[in-house]
């Protein structure tokens, strides 16, 4: 019996793909779901070129469908077999392998990113099972995606530090060069500004798990990957599902020493996401320049600073504590069971530590967007983008930009600067 050998009797789906044993000493396994994809070579060639830490590396390219595709998807993911498969047979190495896994089609209630994703991180976890490494990494990539050349070595260097279980890796979308109309890097642009602008606001809430949560810029542990039920099969939104199991455990860190650099490209393949994003401003939708006001998230700040003096407080305590919260927030936690949730904390909770864990269990970041769903509907509306983003990056000290572009820049350099860890 192998570290993961429960977990996958109980919980992966298909039998092993991959039948030759992995070369002894693998270190890093890179999962990359391939649908209708034209551009997986690119991907492996990023990966290939990338300077090769000190074990051997495999990468697992997971071509799939749903089983009412359509001729044209099946047709490029034909193509797409018979590339990769001409591909390894040129370029692989002892230290560097990639295998094709071509899926069986899935039922179409579940087909997506996430089963895709799901079916190659389980395939994974079963080779560093075999090897007998609890603490192999696998990492999570996409099949339009390319990195920076010291990809593999800066992972193998932040998980150096064996009590680290995880980490989101730093990403930048491009914004010219790709051939694209003007109007998808105007998308792209004030996408990553929405995705920067979010993330940095929770951070000044005090929020702990503030992370960005990309499908290809993750890795995490193996006995991690399997002790938290392995990832999800939502069609969408499965790498923010199964980071925030993560999270809560602790020892996750961010990587800003090196970059991944996903597409910037319309795709309507998920309901949400870049490509989505900008499939809806091509489209006339310009949605994505609306965003939470940052006055939403100042009301967030109030509560998580005052969370520590709700540990063995009384009914009325928290009640008065609660009182004197911004009236928006509430009345929100009043209509959540706010005062009776935090009494379960308390009879749970021998320690402040303890507490608090517990505390943001019960207001994680799913309730954090319920909040903020409920405020721009009930107090604060709204606001436009490029508004709220220039505000908060004024409070960080750095110069705020009148544009989209130049406002990004600046949230780039502050949030590549800084390392957020849990």
């Amino acid at each position: 019996m192998g570290f993961a050998s429960s977990y996958l009797n109980k919980h992966s789906l298909f039998k092993p793909f991959i039948l030759s044993e992995p070369e002894p000493g693998t270190g890093i396994i890179v999962v990359i779901p391939s649908f209708s994809e034209p551009d997986v070579l690119n991907s492996l060639e990023s990966l290939y070129d990338s300077d090769r830490p000190s074990f051997p590396v495999e990468v697992i390219v997971v071509v799939n469908a749903p089983d009412d595709a359509g001729l044209n998807i099946l047709d490029q993911n034909r193509k797409t077999v018979r590339q990769v498969e001409q591909w390894i047979r040129k370029k692989c190495s002892p230290f560097f392998r990639v295998y094709l896994v071509d899926a069986p089609p899935f039922p179409s209630s579940y087909a997506g990113a996430g089963l895709a994703r799901k079916a190659g991180m389980d395939e994974a976890l079963r080779r560093f099972n075999m090897l007998k490494n609890e603490g192999g990494i696998i990492a999570s990539f996409d099949a339009d995606s390319r990195c920076d050349r010291n990809y593999f070595t800066e992972l193998e260097k932040c998980f150096s530090d064996h009590q680290i279980r995880g980490c989101t890796i730093y990403f930048e979308h491009p914004l010219s060069g790709d051939d694209q109309l003007p109007t998808v890097y105007e998308a792209v642009a004030g996408y990553e500004l929405y995705l920067r602008y979010f993330i940095q606001a929770m951070r000044q809430t005090g929020f702990p798990w503030s992370f960005h949560t990309l499908g290809s810029c993750f890795a995490v542990r193996a006995k991690v990957y399997a002790s938290q039920g392995g990832m999800n099969r939502k069609k969408a939104g499965e790498d923010f599902y199964f980071l925030h199991k993560i999270f809560p455990l602790g020892k996750f860190t961010e990587v800003n020493t090196t970059r991944v650099i996903p597409s910037s490209r319309i795709s309507g393949r998920v309901p949400f996401g870049t490509g989505a994003a900008i499939k809806r401003y091509i489209s006339g939708d310009r949605s994505l320049l609306n965003t939470y006001s940052v006055s939403s998230f100042d009301d967030l700040s109030v509560l998580f600073s005052a969370n520590s003096g709700l540990f063995n407080a009384s009914e009325n305590q928290v009640r008065n504590v609660v009182a004197g919260l911004p009236g928006c927030l509430e009345d929100y936690l009043n209509n959540n069971g706010f005062p009776e949730a935090v009494e379960q904390m308390n009879l749970h909770s021998a320690s402040l530590l303890t507490f608090r864990k517990r505390f943001f269990t019960w207001f994680n970041a799913l309730r954090l967007l319920k909040y903020l769903n409920f405020a721009r509907e009930n107090c604060h509306s709204a606001q436009p983008l490029l508004l709220m983003a220039g505000e908060l990056l004024r409070r960080t000290g750095e110069v705020a930009s009148a544009d989209c572009a130049g406002l990004l820049t600046g949230f780039r350099k502050l949030q590549r600067g800084v390392i957020w860890r849990c």
